[in-house]
């Protein structure tokens, strides 16, 4: 039998003892617990998207006046002090108007008619000044402006509160583990798996047309809760 054949056998004869124990070794008893953690904030920006709607009988004609309206909506928020990096194109479209004739005595009813066409445009913006954003909205319904579609409050930087909430669901689990483990009887041996998961932010409000939002300034984001969860899989045996 030559060198690398004997070698191969022995270890052959070593593994199958040794895979034999392992599917022979009991299941690793576990304790799996769960707990949260929530931080309460204050947002610190607001993201809005406003848009200009203008309706004319041509899509030409209708772009037109809407590129002008939506330039001095731009300019007014520039002049507001909006870094251009928090302005954006968000949606553009192009649509149809018809009239729909009334129906004939007969019940039948004469096909639509091409009345014009509505054009669309959609910016949205980061406003990092929240005592501003009162005072910005005057201006953008003044600029022209005639629609909104969600406001929503968040957090420049979500890192620290994060953390914060991290490292209590973590304690909180930590909490728990001990906890059941006294009352079953077992001790803690080592953690197998630690998952989390975070909630929380960025909230919007629902869609309202532009003037309706502008009588209620001041904005006022009140308060959020960045919430985290924590899921540690603990191996147990026996006090």
């Amino acid at each position: 039998m030559g060198t690398t054949a004997a070698l191969l056998v022995a270890v052959l004869a070593f593994a199958a003892p040794v895979s034999a124990l392992a599917a022979d070794a009991p299941p690793v008893a576990t304790l799996t617990v769960s707990g949260e953690g929530t931080v309460e904030v204050t947002p610190d920006i607001v993201t809005v998207t406003i848009g200009v709607t203008s309706r004319a009988k041509t899509a030409g004609a209708a772009l037109e006046a809407n590129s002008g309206s939506m330039d001095a909506v731009i300019k007014s928020i520039r002049a507001a002090g909006i870094a251009d990096k928090d302005i954006g194109t968000s949606g553009l479209s192009v649509e149809p108007l018809y009239e729909q004739p009334p129906t004939r005595d007969d019940g039948s009813q004469a096909p639509a008619k091409l009345i014009g066409y509505e054009v669309t445009n959609q910016l949205r913006i980061v406003i990092r000044d929240l005592a501003a954003s009162g005072a910005l909205l005057d201006k953008v319904v003044g600029a022209g402006a005639n629609q909104v579609n969600g406001i929503a409050f968040d957090l420049a930087d979500r890192q620290k509160p994060s953390d914060a909430a991290l490292q209590a669901a973590i304690a909180e689990a930590r909490r728990k583990a001990g906890l059941m483990a006294g009352a079953a009887g077992v001790r803690l041996v080592r953690i197998l798996s630690v998952t989390t998961g975070e909630t929380g932010g960025p909230y919007p409000l629902a869609a309202a047309p532009m003037k309706a939002m502008a009588r209620a300034v001041p904005v006022m984001p009140g308060q959020q809760q960045i919430s985290v969860t924590a899921t540690l899989t603990y191996e147990i045996a026996p006090n």
